[in-house]
């Protein structure tokens, strides 16, 4: 970790405490600690400190799965400053992401990661990412699902959903992330 992106992490966990993570509520705890421990997973994945940064904000507008936010979309230059404006964007992404129609995408073997389409559940807007954005929401979706199946009261065996997911989206994933969640729910 650069100077930079250390300091980045200051202002990352200084503009979560200042937003109250830790108060938020979270499946199995806090959101504070989902966020660092999601975080954590992308540093041992391999993953890059831009992924690392936008790991402890990706809940920060809420996402599909997970309806309370911290900040509203309107208000994302709050977040970009604190975290540096790559790894906002892909916090955007992320929040964004309309799952019910980009997760099946993502799951069709036969589908090219050119011709997928997502649509942003803010706006409405369709878009085709480019393929190293599809890895990077990949490899947040595999540490933030992971953080979760790590702390699950059963375990993360019962998480047999991820590690079926895991498996119809390996090949998106960076190698250490496919690695990681297949150690991890198998």
């Amino acid at each position: 970790m650069t100077a930079t992106d250390a300091t980045r992490r200051e202002a990352a966990l200084d503009f979560l405490g200042r937003h109250d993570a830790a108060g938020t509520p979270h499946l199995f705890g806090d959101l504070l600690t989902h966020l660092v421990g999601t975080e954590t997973l992308v540093r041992e994945w391999g993953g890059s400190d831009r992924l690392a940064l936008a790991a402890l904000g990706h809940a920060t507008y809420g996402t599909d799965g997970f309806e309370p936010y911290l900040l509203p979309v309107s208000e994302r230059a709050q977040l970009a400053t604190a975290i540096g404006e790559e790894a906002e964007a892909l916090v955007y992404f992320y929040a964004s992401c309309d799952r019910d129609a980009f997760y099946p995408q993502l799951e069709d073997e036969a589908r090219a990661v050119g011709d997928l389409t997502f649509r942003d559940r803010f706006t409405g807007d369709e878009l085709r990412p480019d393929p190293e954005l599809v890895t990077l929401f990949v490899d947040l979706t595999y540490a933030n699902e992971g953080e979760l199946a790590s702390r699950s009261p059963g375990g993360p065996a019962e998480w047999t959903w991820l590690a079926d997911f895991r498996r119809r989206t390996w090949r998106l994933a960076s190698p250490g992330f496919a690695d990681g969640l297949r150690l991890l729910v198998g």
